[in-house]
């Protein structure tokens, strides 16, 4: 049976009157303000990034929470319980599905980024609950965003020089991936300013605030001076290269 447009209409109508009355709309699906924040072992200080997603919160979005087994050992959980609910935190090795936390989310977000975690996505390890979830997310191209102040440099921290340049290849692997780096005290502002869209892996890239080597190897032979805006990462790469090509880095506040 074939319904004319006009009672098409009448029922989207009355549709849309029951969805409001649930505080929803046709518009807007309940998966447009869910984020899947990913805590790995890095050594950073919670304060911020749970300040970050609390911020997401009272912007009525919904965060849950995955725990890693090393982070579960060197984190304090019961803060991140206490910021995103305790009920919507987990931890790896006591998920028995997974398949209820890979789909369904705007985002994936990994506010403590560590070198374990970034070296097994950048080689296409997933055999971790983590780790597949976030490389799952990159392979259909939905959002994932992550920060980098657990990877900190060698003239900001006792991390070895090689080490830091490792963690920085990394960060410039995951970034042709698809992954959107931010700075932790950007977190929120990068989620909520595009949390009611979908992307795919090419928006998520035109969206991050990382200057890779990739970036400075496509721009013209002429060019001798890059602009950018801050805050953003320019990887250690980037540099060298804008440096054998004589381009100078400008930031615009």
């Amino acid at each position: 049976m074939r319904f004319s447009p006009e009672i098409i209409r009448r029922i989207e109508t009355e549709v849309a009157k029951v969805l409001e009355q649930q505080g929803t709309t046709l518009t807007a699906s309940q998966s447009d303000k869910r984020v899947l924040a990913i805590f790995d072992a890095a050594q950073i200080d919670l304060t911020v990034p749970l300040a970050q997603l609390d911020k997401c919160l009272q912007g009525d979005y919904a965060i849950t929470a995955i725990v890693s087994d090393i982070a579960a050992k060197l984190l304090d959980i019961s803060r991140i319980r206490s910021a995103c609910g305790n009920d919507q935190v987990f931890i790896a090795s006591e998920i028995t599905n997974l398949q209820p936390f890979t789909e369904g989310f705007s985002a994936i977000v990994i506010p403590t980024l560590s070198y374990a975690i970034a070296a097994k996505l950048s080689l296409g390890l997933a055999d971790t609950p983590c780790a597949y979830l976030v490389f799952q997310a990159l392979v259909r191209g939905n959002r994932v965003l992550a920060t980098v102040d657990g990877l900190g440099s060698s003239d900001e921290s006792e991390i070895p020089p090689e080490i830091s340049k490792l963690g920085q290849d990394y960060i410039e692997t995951l970034s042709d991936f698809g992954v959107q780096f931010v700075a932790i005290d950007r977190l929120a502002e990068a989620i909520l300013s595009d949390g009611i869209h979908r992307f795919n892996q090419a928006d998520a890239r035109r969206g991050r605030n990382i200057i890779t080597a990739s970036v400075i190897a496509e721009l013209p032979p002429d060019v001798r001076e890059f602009r950018y805006a801050n805050p953003a990462i320019i990887t250690p790469l980037a540099r060298d290269l804008a440096a054998q090509k004589g381009i100078r880095f400008v930031a615009m506040d």
